[in-house]
């Protein structure tokens, strides 16, 4: 199987590179940190031009037409950039909502018209008296517990439980800001009726749950490949005794082994894109496969950046620490690495 991405990927690579260096500079970002949305509607909406929502979406449902693959390519970019945004809830979206039918609303989401955030549930359902916003419930109502990124500004949740996938209507929704590890990814809760009028659409697809994970691994893949890049420059720029730290056997050992875990989560990330695109009958196991390996660079490569760098790798200016929440926030998303062992566990494994 040739992992090697195509002219036309590669291009695609190129500029979604060009417009994220544009437009997502982390230390642009900051002055948005702990705010509730991080982005502005300029950004958002060029981002929406460029077709990035799209992109996996069929040209029948009115996307560009690639695919997983063409996804990953974007997602991992994302990652190596640790772009903020509810990218994976949007273009999830679009693919629940193309599933369901509802055009027009594909339409809304694709155009960036349509803003929506991710939702997990945190806990069983609980009456409403126990919910965020106390009090009885008429009728006995019963609502269910969502930790909910990205909801500033968010039209619609998109609640992700196992193989389910719902849309919400988030209007007039209480939401209960959460304290967020990542202070460029906003975290709240709220209570909503899963079963009620707010529910848009829902589909219950294992396809949606993988794209989910093979997406997230992408992402993660990006963040372990970005630190490596950082601390291979910083090695090669910082001298110490007259001599680049690189030249030094713990640091140039330490890169050496995150370029391996950067390069072993990204050409298994993509593996399990072409094994989810193409039905194969592993291909839940390559997807969990590659979230765990993906989960464990990007979170094991920002900390050893950190250390690469020294004194200034702790400093809130320097973006290392970006990394570091980006990647245990990104390690929490569509599932934890709990989740995602059992799931590994449970599917067949490659004959």
């Amino acid at each position: 199987m040739d992992l090697l991405p195509t002219d036309e990927q590669n291009e695609i690579t190129n500029t979604v590179r060009t417009q994220l260096a544009a437009d997502f500079e982390l230390n642009d970002l900051a002055e948005r940190d702990w705010s509730a949305s991080v982005l502005d509607g300029d950004i958002w909406q060029r981002c929406a031009e460029l077709g990035w929502f799209a992109l996996g979406l069929s040209e029948a449902d009115g996307g560009v037409g690639y695919g997983l693959p063409e996804e990953v390519l974007l997602f991992e970019q994302l990652g190596r950039h640790a772009t903020p945004g509810p990218f994976l809830a949007t273009v999830l979206a679009a693919h629940v909502a193309a599933a369901a039918g509802e055009s027009d609303l594909v339409a809304a989401i694709l155009g960036g018209t349509a803003r929506v955030a991710l939702a997990e549930v945190e806990a069983t359902p609980v009456s409403t008296a126990g919910a965020l916003s106390g009090g009885a419930a008429p009728g006995g109502e019963s609502t269910t517990r969502l930790r909910v990124t990205d909801f500033g500004g968010a039209d619609l949740l998109l609640v992700l439980d196992g193989a389910s996938a719902i849309l919400v209507n988030a209007e007039g929704l209480e939401f209960s800001a959460d304290t967020s590890f990542d202070p460029l990814v906003p975290l709240a809760v709220a209570a909503v009726d899963l079963s009620g009028e707010r529910v848009v659409c829902d589909v219950n697809d294992e396809l949606v749950a993988l794209r989910a994970t093979v997406l997230t691994a992408a992402e993660l893949a990006g963040m372990a490949a970005a630190t490596t890049d950082q601390s291979v420059e910083y090695a090669k720029d910082r001298e110490q005794f007259g001599r680049p730290v690189g030249s030094f056997q713990a640091v140039k050992h330490r890169c050496a082994d995150m370029a391996v875990r950067a390069d072993a989560a990204l050409q298994l990330t993509r593996l399990a894109a072409l094994a989810v695109a193409g039905g194969h009958d592993d291909a839940t196991f390559q997807a969990e496969s590659a979230r765990l390996v993906a989960t464990d660079a990007a979170v094991t490569n920002a900390e050893t950046n950190v250390q690469n760098h020294g004194g200034i790798g702790f400093t809130y200016e320097h973006s290392a620490h970006r990394y570091v929440t980006r990647a245990r926030m990104r390690a929490a998303t569509a599932g934890n690495r709990s989740s995602h062992c059992a799931d590994l566990l449970a599917a067949p494994s490659p004959s």
